[in-house]
């Protein structure tokens, strides 16, 4: 079957979405880095430490699937490496991408003893900033990792002894949030005045904060604040949008959520325990992503499941008043089969 000719461009596309204006049809992004890498043939570790071989395999995967993404930097556990941590480089590189080797904290004096780290060669940073370059280059969205703090501050230690201290020690842990925090405004301040605010997107991830982790109290508590005091002041840079996950079961969260500033408008993605109508309800000024599960997208011969799934979602997205993207509730694995992928822009293109 040929494809629909689209009156729109990806870029179109999704412009119009942060314009509030109409698209053409419900935008889809297929949110896999090692997937990305696996389908071009590149080794999953180049997602994280080529930036130029990352950069073609998410531009290719999305030519080849119909996705409207455009392609970001990632990388694991950040925080670990960035405030002095190891990591270790997997001997199959096609395998995986790597792991962290040594944690910057072990005790909570560690927390104590901890500084800044120069942002321009903290870990990651100087791969994100060549990444950012091949974006400026390119002419797509400059995005940088941009939180979330609760979720980053726990890389710091691990997240088993992170939500420990919630307990035991919420000193401890309110000063690695303090700092985790400064590191990622500073972060933010290093990208706007590099790239300029209007041509920079932060994306944020919050899986730590799911409430299968912790309580909307703990949220409260710990979580909260910071992220108000980072999406305010980011957003006080000039920043015009800001894209956030809001990973897992987070239902008990979303008024707490609702109150965290993103933008006019921010993009905000859920994972499938998170209904769209419900998102839309808490997040009415803001652009709703999801929530396709992808276990099921994951699976070899679900493909009319998987469309059953976005004929759902596409009917609760078209009722998004601020505008719908079709995307996995979360990252979708390295061996999901290409073609589930498929489905999912062949039901946008259909529905």
């Amino acid at each position: 079957m040929p494809r629909r000719q689209d009156r729109m461009t990806s870029a179109e596309r999704i412009a119009a979405l942060y314009r509030r204006e109409p698209v053409d049809r419900v935008p889809f992004v297929h949110r896999g880095y090692g997937f990305s890498a696996r389908v071009v043939g590149y080794p999953i570790a180049d997602i994280y430490e080529d930036p130029e071989k990352s950069f073609q395999a998410q531009v290719w995967a999305a030519e080849m699937l119909g996705s409207d993404a455009t392609p970001w930097y990632t990388f694991v556990s950040y925080g670990a490496w960035e405030f002095g941590g190891e990591i270790q480089w997997p001997s199959d590189r096609h395998g995986s991408g790597p792991s962290v080797a040594r944690r910057p904290v072990q005790t909570e004096e560690d927390v104590w003893n901890l500084t800044l780290p120069d942002v321009r060669t903290a870990g990651c940073v100087p791969r994100m900033l060549e990444f950012a370059k091949l974006q400026e280059k390119n002419g797509v969205p400059i995005g940088f990792i941009c939180g979330s703090p609760f979720t980053q501050a726990a890389n710091l230690c691990g997240t088993d002894k992170f939500l420990m201290w919630l307990i035991t020690s919420p000193e401890t842990v309110h000063r690695a949030l303090r700092l985790m925090t400064d590191h990622i405004l500073q972060v933010a301040q290093l990208f706007v005045e590099t790239f300029g605010a209007d041509r920079v997107l932060p994306r944020s991830a919050a899986p730590t904060e799911s409430n299968a982790l912790i309580s909307p109290k703990h949220f409260e508590e710990f979580a909260l604040p910071y992220l108000k005091e980072l999406h305010e002041k980011v957003l006080a840079m000039g920043v015009k949008h800001i894209y956030c996950h809001i990973c897992g079961e987070q239902n008990k969260n979303l008024p707490l959520w609702a109150q965290v500033p993103m933008g006019d408008p921010g993009m905000l993605s859920f994972g499938h325990e998170v209904d769209i109508l419900t998102a839309a309800k808490y997040f009415p000024d803001h652009i709703i992503a999801g929530n396709v599960d992808p276990k099921v997208l994951a699976r070899p011969g679900a493909a009319r499941e998987i469309y059953e799934l976005c004929r759902e979602a596409i009917e609760k997205g078209k009722k998004c008043p601020s505008g719908f993207v079709l995307m996995p509730g979360c990252e979708i694995p390295p061996t999901t089969p290409p073609y589930n992928m498929y489905v999912m822009y062949k039901a946008c293109v259909e529905l």
